[in-house]
């Protein structure tokens, strides 16, 4: 392919022969330059079955000819081949991804990126292909947001264009597939399902995914309703907090189908993260205020509530109120993902729109339905989705005229806890709040 850069993401239907165009790529760059060439998928055993027999087969003749020396030896043992010329092939899984750590890579082909961690490219491979300055072939199938969409969308950016590309190819594109045969699989299957495998759709979404991408783009491309903005719809406020490192403190607004643009803030301590988020409760007076009270927002709940504020200590982990989740924070997601169905509008927000669609979903033995920890999806995709948390914050409870419920339709109120009384210093401090806000 004349168009492929240093590094080049093709998104290929299923049976498209991407193993073919990798054993392919390997060869000639093995026989044309002497380096290190890896073809890495998720698991090694998948590397056997999918292209140890072809490899093997492409050269046969070469095999066959039995030279002295020989133009290339075959290592089973740790699935290599190597070449006259000081080259060398060999076959991984990311699964051990210190088999290549530390190595100096001239080229590598890295199959079903969908399904591999971050890290293999940006604290493995990456940093392997520096000396040598090696070329990178990732080829997949799209299956949602993951490690393949970002890379894919590098690729279509402009700023990178010096060195990577995107293509995608589909089942109508290539002619690998009868036409019989797409006509048939595409009514066996749910268009989804088609669209993902077969039209290399990222936005399609994966069969794990919460919430995709076409309910995020949908919502955003709506108008707001100017009456679903009057003051009869309760505003509630949703903080996810953070202190320190690359996660965001985030704030989110929102009035019955309408959410507002997010408020973000990076790097403050406990009574900078508090008085942050006060500023905004006095400004806009919500009528809730849902605080992640896991960790450091234990400590500012603590000090909102202190301070009169009208909030509610959420805890992710703890049980759900609809039986059909595992805990809090799957039951909010899956409430943000019935209100997206619903028509909820969402603001333009790059940062929204991927971590909306980062979370995936499992069902439990039980049969109820769980959600990806932060902790997982900061593995596989290296982001925190605190944009997204503090947007499902604000489905933490029921807001009726008067009152916070905890049940999706009757039940009883919540009660939000106060301090039973304030010490000298905070009676002060409070006091003098007031007189300098009395004052401006």
């Amino acid at each position: 392919m004349s168009e492929l850069k240093r590094f080049t993401v093709l998104a290929l239907h299923r049976r498209a022969g991407k193993t073919t165009l990798a054993v392919a790529l390997l060869l000639s760059a093995a026989f044309r330059k002497k380096g290190n060439y890896v073809y890495v998928s998720p698991q090694k055993n998948q590397s056997r079955t999918n292209m140890w027999d072809l490899i093997k087969g492409m050269l046969k003749e070469i095999i066959d000819a039995k030279t002295k020396p020989p133009l290339v030896e075959i290592y089973e043992s740790d699935l290599s081949i190597r070449f006259q010329n000081g080259s060398k092939i060999w076959l991984l899984g990311a699964e051990d991804p210190d088999k290549i750590r530390g190595a100096k890579i001239s080229g590598a082909v890295v199959d079903e990126v969908a399904q591999m961690p971050r890290e293999i490219w940006t604290e493995v491979l990456r940093p392997a292909l520096m000396d040598t300055k090696g070329f990178a072939l990732f080829i997949g199938t799209p299956k949602g947001i993951n490690l393949f969409s970002e890379l894919f969308d590098r690729g279509r950016n402009p700023e990178y264009e010096d060195e990577w590309a995107s293509f995608a190819y589909t089942c109508y594109q290539t002619g690998a597939i009868p036409p019989d045969e797409i006509e048939n699989y595409k009514k066996e299957v749910d268009v989804n399902t088609f669209r993902r495998e077969m039209l290399c759709d990222f936005s399609a979404s994966a069969e794990d995914q919460m919430i995709n991408m076409d309910l995020v783009e949908a919502a955003m491309c709506r108008q707001p309703d100017m009456r679903e903005l009057s003051v009869s719809e309760p505003l509630v406020m949703g903080v996810d907090i953070a202190r320190y490192g690359d996660d965001s403190t985030c704030i989110f607004f929102r009035r019955g189908q309408v959410a507002e643009q997010p408020i973000l803030a990076h790097h403050m301590s406990t009574v900078e993260n508090a008085n942050f988020i006060y500023h905004y409760i006095t400004e806009r007076n919500p009528k809730a205020v849902f605080v992640d009270g896991t960790g450091i927002g234990g400590g500012v709940f603590d000090i909102l509530n202190t301070w009169g504020a009208p909030v509610y200590d959420i805890n992710f982990g703890s049980r759900s109120i609809d039986p059909r989740y595992k805990n809090r924070r799957a039951e909010m997601w899956g409430r943000m993902a019935d209100w997206l169905r619903l028509g909820g509008v969402l603001p333009r927000h790059d940062k929204l729109k991927q971590e909306l669609c980062a979370p995936l979903f499992i069902v439990a033995e039980d049969g109820r339905i769980a959600l990806e920890s932060k902790n997982d999806i900061r593995k596989r995709l290296n982001l925190s989705p605190d944009v997204g948390d503090a947007l499902a914050l604000t489905f933490a409870e029921k807001i009726g005229p008067d009152k916070v419920y905890n049940r999706d339709e009757f039940g009883e109120p919540i009660q939000r806890t106060y301090q039973s009384a304030l010490s000298p210093i905070q009676r002060f401090e409070r006091r003098h709040r007031k007189h300098v806000k009395t004052r401006r």
